[in-house]
């Protein structure tokens, strides 16, 4: 048991910025620093690290503590768990209120077991690639004859395991390791006739680390040639080990991916390796499996920028085009290296060192749209069908991406290079787009696509008066942007009382009316884009900039609200639909009167939504217990707000009954 002392000597020392920016990459902001939240699907930095309160806090999932509970959500492990790691991070010799004997080691949970059993395994492959004869002359032979250098065998931890039917197994039992728990690793294998073996024997060994350095797993490869037996064997999935969520080389290379922003993707142990002694740091492997969520989590803590490298061989790249498609999906930006035909990361590697290395995978980064596109129309050819399929397929993934302005130059890119226009591009990329966002969580509500508004007469109980205000707020945002340039008749009374009509701009007419009365939106969303509208339309002349404007917002939510709506065209509606249905709607057809009539219906019907709050407010208040004079103010406000709502009803043409 770690000793208090020591726990309070780790929280003194452990500086939250430091423990969490071994996690995601940080930015300074004032006195905080701000990330991306690794513990809900993030795009945008919505984390905060105060150094002063020693606390990190995410304002979207809630996430929240000190460095020990960051540690214990983002690792999975317990609390002496991170205590310990923490004091190995800066050097802290853990004190024990009492020395742990090995029975009380083997009682500990099950996964601080397994994790000191592979610590174990791992330190003995290490040893016996060292320090034994065997593992000399046969692993250590194989590593240098590959180039490796002992520093970086050391470095990565590699090993060897014995060509002996069961030395490591035997020698495990011997150091009272729990038979269950080998069997559970995949360290040690039972044969038919019962008989225990060692998984890895005869093989060289690459340890797999998770992102505190812990040892998850093991890779194992052969060193004979023998056609009926995998060239690698690896860990089976475990309490510790899930290999969707591990990227080899991780652990060793997430300081140089904050560093560069950047980080290179191969496949293999080797290539990782190889790439590490060429001068190329920021390097990690998938280990052969396609990428996964949370491989792409966990690449996205430490950058937004992927670069992978392909060997040339075509059947593996469309295998792995979808992957790819994975991390576009994320938001993540997205590069690729094709190497030389015959190469692979590891052996290019080895013969181009340094700068060398690095100028030809800055020169050759190609962005991976245009290399899927290239591929695609390869093996199409110039069959019309696979060409016409090929360029569907190429639409699907430029939906992906949510930056709009990059959508706009892959359109044009892929344009030019499959000789089509970009008006067919663009037009099926918003069909694409558009079933996207409904088969979204976040599709438009539509009951108000299909209508803008329901009249009173229909309205339901007052219960319900915020969900109307809401869905008004929306029907008159998205009137001043896809109309708010479009003028509309507006009525004015002269001081002789003489009435005559002017033309007004809708978005203006609104502005007015806001203005006029101090209205404000009580959805935060459309408050903020009403504000930002009123920017930008004095600085423009056309509704296609506003909208594009907005299609292109920083913020993720109004886009996510606005694109349905500015992407869809209105609908047609019978001539007789607000005849049967009462109802107004938002197909304006080039009909003013239609426009003008909409929009003052609008206006009218969100004053009276929020004359009917304040009322059920004065309603509710006069319940409770007040002075006279308290309850006299309140029925003044209630008569002035029965009045002006009648007054409103009177211009709207419907009656209000309650």
């Amino acid at each position: 048991m770690i000793s208090k002392k020591s726990i309070d000597e780790i929280f003194l020392t452990a500086k939250i910025e430091e423990v969490v920016g071994d996690f995601v990459s940080l930015k300074k902001r004032g006195q905080n620093w701000v990330g991306v939240c690794p513990f809900h699907d993030d795009r945008n930095p919505s984390m905060y690290v105060n150094p002063r309160l020693g606390i990190f806090k995410c304002f979207v999932c809630d996430a929240g503590g000190n460095a020990v509970h960051f540690l214990m959500e983002h690792e999975k492990i317990s609390y002496p768990e991170a205590l310990r790691y923490l004091a190995k991070k800066y050097n802290i010799v853990i004190e024990e209120d009492e020395d742990k004997s090995l029975e009380e080691i083997a009682e500990q949970n099950e996964k601080e077991a397994l994790f000191i059993l592979n610590e174990y395994a791992e330190k003995y492959f290490t040893r016996q690639l060292f320090d034994s004869e065997e593992g000399h002359s046969i692993g250590l032979s194989y590593f240098k004859e590959r180039g490796f250098k002992e520093s970086t065998i050391r470095h990565f931890r590699l090993g060897y395991c014995p060509e002996g039917w069961d030395y490591f197994t035997q020698d495990a039992l011997k150091n009272s390791y729990n038979l269950d728990q080998l069997l559970k690793l995949g360290l040690t294998k039972k044969s038919e006739s019962g008989k225990l073996f060692d998984f890895y024997r005869g093989r060289v060994i690459f340890p797999i680390h998770n992102a505190i350095g812990k040892t998850v797993g093991f890779g194992g490869r052969i060193l004979k040639k023998e056609e009926k037996i995998a060239k690698y064997f690896n860990s089976p999935e475990s309490e510790i080990y899930h290999k969707s969520d591990v990227l080899y080389g991780f652990f060793f290379a997430k300081k140089a991916i904050r560093s560069k922003d950047n980080v290179y993707l191969v496949e293999g142990y080797t290539d990782v390796i190889s790439m590490f002694e060429a001068g190329v740091e920021n390097v990690v492997a998938s280990s052969g499996t396609a990428l996964t969520e949370g491989q792409i989590k966990i690449l996205s803590s430490q950058t937004r920028n992927i670069t992978v490298l392909y060997d040339g061989d075509a059947a593996g790249i469309k295998a792995s085009l979808r992957g790819i498609d994975m991390l576009l999906e994320k938001g993540l930006n997205v590069q690729v290296v094709l190497l030389p035909d015959g190469e692979d990361p590891d052996s290019f590697a080895k013969k181009h060192r340094d700068t060398e290395l690095m100028e030809f995978l800055t020169k050759n980064a190609t962005n991976f749209l245009i290399f899927k596109a290239k591929i695609l129309s390869k093996e199409a050819g110039s069959d019309p069908v696979k060409r016409a399929e090929m360029v569907n397929e190429m639409i699907r993934t430029i939906a992906e991406v949510s930056d709009q302005i990059a959508r706009a130059f892959y359109i044009k890119e892929c344009a030019e290079l499959f000789n089509l226009s970009e008006e067919i591009l663009n037009t099926q990329l918003r069909k694409v787009v558009w079933k996207k966002m409904h088969q979204s969580p976040h599709q438009p509500d539509p009951a108000i696509d299909q209508k803008m508004v329901v009249s009173l007469k229909q309205a339901p109980s007052a219960g319900n008066e915020l969900n109307h205000i809401h869905h008004i707020e929306k029907s008159i945002i998205l009137l001043i942007l896809k109309y708010g340039i479009y003028e509309i008749d507006v009525e004015t009374t002269n001081t002789e009382g003489k009435s005559s009509f002017s033309k007004i701009r809708i978005d203006q007419y609104i502005f007015n009316e806001f203005d006029e009365e101090e209205i404000q939106f009580t959805t935060p969303i459309y408050q903020k884009i009403y504000e930002e509208y009123a920017y930008i339309a004095s600085r423009t002349h056309h509704q296609d900039e506003i909208k594009k404007y907005f299609s292109l917002h920083e913020d993720k939510a109004i886009q996510d609200f606005v694109i349905p709506y500015l992407l869809n065209s209105d609908p047609e509606y019978s001539p007789d639909w607000e005849r049967r249905f009462d109802m107004y709607t938002k197909s304006v057809s080039n009909n003013i009167q239609q426009l003008n009539n909409e929009v003052m219906s609008h206006i009218l019907m969100f004053k009276i939504r929020i004359i009917e709050q304040y009322r059920e407010l004065i309603i509710k208040e006069l319940q409770e217990k007040h002075s006279d004079e308290t309850v006299n103010n309140m029925m003044i406000k209630y008569d002035l707000l029965i009045k002006r709502r009648a007054e409103l009803a009177k211009l709207l043409g419907v009656v209000v009954s309650r």
